[in-house]
């Protein structure tokens, strides 16, 4: 699904999309979980992330002056990495 959002820097767009991703792949994840095909797949998510500063918002739990025009609805991946359900890389 494409959604358009404003945004003011690629760091945006690519925090943005790993969280999007992150959403998807824990939904996927519990869903392959309760279905019991797959044993391994109690591991954690990884998502690859190629910018620093997206990853560093990703990881840290305090805000940054820069990501306070990030809706609050995506800083959902920095609780998934600190309750260790994903990881970002």
């Amino acid at each position: 699904m494409m959604v358009w959002l404003p945004t003011d820097s690629i760091t945006e767009v690519e925090y943005i999309t790993a969280s999007e991703a992150a959403k998807e792949g824990v939904w996927m994840k519990n869903y392959i979980q309760e279905l019991g095909v797959v044993p391994s797949i109690g591991e954690l998510v990884v998502i690859l992330c190629d910018n620093n500063e997206a990853i560093a918002y990703a990881k840290e739990l305090r805000s940054h002056y820069h990501s306070k025009h990030i809706l609050r609805c995506f800083h959902l991946l920095r609780e998934m990495v600190s309750r260790g359900d994903v990881r970002v890389d």
